[in-house]
């Protein structure tokens, strides 16, 4: 996992994971802490919605709680953690936001934008402008089908080595890195047709976009969800990102906005509470 507010090593991982296998629900807690960042950014970036993410990956942490003793630290903690998230998200149902194409996507920026300016009190359009982007960049990612979302979200947004993306999902090097390469040759080419911060001579702008969407039932100034979602301090990975996808930097630029999501402290806390009862037969004394 991308560094977490715990700070601990894999090593101590490790040994935490050993010590939770056999019932210590403040090693397990600690583990909780290190990963469910991370584990909700990623059902995010896949399903989509915040409520659909925060249902999947609460199931992913008690997954990975109450399958400790099954972890024998043949890969790295993070890496387990990681395929266990990805298989689960590969099988869980389709987000509400899953709907979405690049054709649909298309359409609705066709026909949505506006171009005279929207009246708004310049507080209240700024948020608006600030979620739109946002939602619209998800859309993007979103309109990728899953296999390549994955390969996407892990190389690119997250940042990982190729190689560890490979091993995470279980197949080649080579095989991962054409994924990643479609992926990138998708999002450019919807990307660099439509969006005026990629280029200039593109007539689309997120200012001219609220109104449209504001009418179509798909933007409310009472429901910015990614805006109002807790965030990370921006990690060292973005800009390296950036820099691995080279020809793509601009796209980088685009998606670098909205990185960084952390967990619902209501998705902790659950998860939490689990630890503290006598439900999980593997943290029982």
């Amino acid at each position: 996992m991308r560094p977490s507010t715990t700070k601990l090593s894999g090593a101590e991982l490790t040994a935490r994971a050993q010590a939770a296998s056999s019932g210590d629900r403040e090693a397990a807690g600690e583990i909780l802490e290190a990963v469910a960042d991370d584990v909700y950014e990623l059902a995010l970036r896949m399903l989509g919605h915040p409520a659909d993410a925060e249902d999947a990956a609460q199931e992913i942490l008690v997954i990975v709680l109450t399958h400790l003793g099954s972890f024998r630290g043949e890969s790295a903690l993070s890496t387990w953690v990681w395929r266990i998230a990805v298989n689960h998200l590969s099988r869980v149902r389709r987000g509400r936001r899953e709907t979405v194409t690049f054709e649909i996507l298309g359409e609705r920026l066709q026909t949505g934008l506006r171009h005279e300016p929207s009246g708004r009190p310049d507080p209240e359009a700024a948020a608006l402008i600030n979620e739109l982007r946002q939602r619209c960049t998800e859309a993007m990612v979103l309109s990728l089908d899953r296999e390549l979302r994955v390969a996407h979200v892990l190389g690119d947004l997250f940042g990982l080595p190729g190689s560890l993306c490979a091993e995470i999902l279980e197949i080649d090097a080579a095989t991962f890195r054409k994924r990643l390469s479609r992926a990138r040759q998708q999002l450019q080419r919807f990307v660099g047709g439509w969006c005026g911060l990629v280029d200039d001579a593109n007539p689309c702008r997120c200012a001219g976009q609220v109104e449209g969407a504001i009418g179509r039932g798909l933007l409310a100034a009472d429901d910015l969800y990614f805006t109002g979602s807790p965030r990370r301090a921006l990690p060292v990975w973005v800009e390296r990102a950036a820099e691995e996808v080279g020809e793509l930097v601009q796209l980088a630029e685009v998606l670098r906005g909205s990185a960084g999501f952390a967990a619902p402290g209501s998705l902790v806390s659950s998860v939490r509470a689990l630890l503290g009862s006598q439900r999980l037969e593997v943290l029982r004394p």
